[in-house]
């Protein structure tokens, strides 16, 4: 039964007290203790004290008729989210904003030699953001071998690994993704060898890996599609308020998702007419303008946003805990909803916000903008990065091209 230290009541009131200081409401507290009562009765009667999962979760299972929380209803979820709760608080000492899919794992048999790897990509200084790409890529590659019966990793092979890195070329990644892949199974070949995992100097298979990051084609969208998006948007409601200013950051800075979501109050400079910041991904300042219309945007958002709670950010979750929106929220969700709201097909392209980035330095080219201003105003170090920004802009190059005499014999 896994019984741990602490009695169910003890944990359910430090927990209630947790929800109330976070700002959950009264009424979704009450909703909580409606089931905590029912896991409290049950416990005094089968003379119980001790908090455990297992049990708690059998019990809400069994009065409210759960067959599986493998396959949730959706008026389920939230009365296995009340045990959850219990035991995050109790892990974590707070609670969890969202529960989002746990991603693939790796299989059981390899996981040690994996984080023995990513606990040397940590040590060599990569940031968190490549070494989760890093495992998520050999995780596939891990489970990969594991489906074609390899049970211990000196198993491997000359002939396996060959066979994996020419299976990336059947599944359609594009050159520049193999490559990436092939770069990380290089390096981990290379430390399961250095390790003495296996005995093979596997990683010899590929001395040189082609990339090419001019292949594909950035996603791009004109003026008239980013006007449609904005206006479709019912800036009526505090919900439309805030994703009409996260899209103007987006489609006429170019701000990047991660700097969008840690904006702060004291990056925006009104006397200067400026938004002031470090951005995430290079760790370089950046200063941009602050145009009128997303004065009065970013105001009338203000104006509705929960003034109670203490953060300097600007955005802030729509219900308890109002805290900053996760890591991995990108707001791709945002720019897909108003995309299908304005009839704009991306089938084709990509839609995240990231692509807004691409489309204002297109944009800006096409209007004889300057290349170091675009650079500029992307944040880029220098002209080179902001070239791949600007491979799409066809009908500028149109104009470049030379007119070829006709020929004559």
């Amino acid at each position: 039964m896994e019984l741990t230290t602490i009695s169910l009541e003890q944990l359910i009131r430090d927990t209630e007290s947790h929800l109330s200081a976070s700002g959950y409401s009264k009424s979704t507290i009450d909703r909580y203790n409606s089931c905590w009562k029912k896991l409290l009765k049950r416990y005094c009667i089968e003379g119980v004290e001790q908090f455990s999962f297992k049990m708690c979760l059998s019990i809400i299972k069994d009065e409210y008729h759960i067959p599986s929380i493998e396959k949730l209803l959706h008026h389920h979820v939230f009365y296995i989210r009340t045990v959850k709760i219990l035991d995050e608080f109790l892990q974590n000492g707070k609670i969890l904003r969202c529960h989002q899919n746990s991603g693939i794992q790796v299989v059981p048999e390899f996981e040690s030699i994996l984080k023995h790897f990513i606990d040397a990509c940590h040590g060599s200084g990569l940031s968190e953001r490549t070494i989760k790409g890093k495992e998520i890529q050999m995780t596939r590659f891990l489970n990969s071998i594991s489906e074609n019966c390899i049970e211990k990793i000196d198993q491997l092979s000359v002939e396996i690994v060959l066979t994996y890195a020419k299976s990336l070329t059947e599944m359609r990644y594009a050159r520049s993704t193999r490559s990436g892949i092939l770069f990380t199974l290089r390096s981990f070949l290379s430390f399961l060898y250095k390790e003495k995992y296996i005995s093979i100097s596997l990683h010899e298979l590929f001395p040189v890996i082609f990339s090419n990051k001019m292949e594909r084609i950035p996603s791009y969208y004109y003026e008239e599609e980013l006007k449609n998006i904005l206006s479709n948007v019912d800036r009526d409601n505090s919900i439309g308020k805030r994703d009409y200013l996260i899209l103007l950051l987006a489609i006429q800075l170019g701000i990047r998702a991660g700097d969008i979501r840690l904006m702060k109050l004291e990056y925006i400079h009104w006397g200067k007419n400026t938004i002031e910041f470090v951005q995430q991904k290079t760790g370089n300042p950046i200063q941009l303008p602050l145009p009128e219309n997303m004065k009065y945007a970013l105001i009338d958002y203000l104006r509705f946003k929960n003034q109670e709670v203490e953060q300097s950010f600007i955005f802030l979750r729509q219900r308890a805990p109002f805290e900053p929106y996760e890591k991995a929220n990108a707001f791709h969700y945002i720019i897909t909803k108003y995309m299908k709201k304005a009839g704009i097909s991306f089938s084709k392209r990509k839609h995240g916000l990231h692509s807004m980035r691409h489309s204002l330095a297109s944009n800006l080219l096409k209007n004889n903008t300057p290349y170091p201003v675009i650079t500029g105003i992307l944040g880029h170090e220098n002209s080179n990065t902001t070239r791949l920004y600007l491979s799409i802009d066809i009908e500028q190059l149109r104009s470049l091209a030379l007119e070829v005499p006709p020929y004559e014999e």
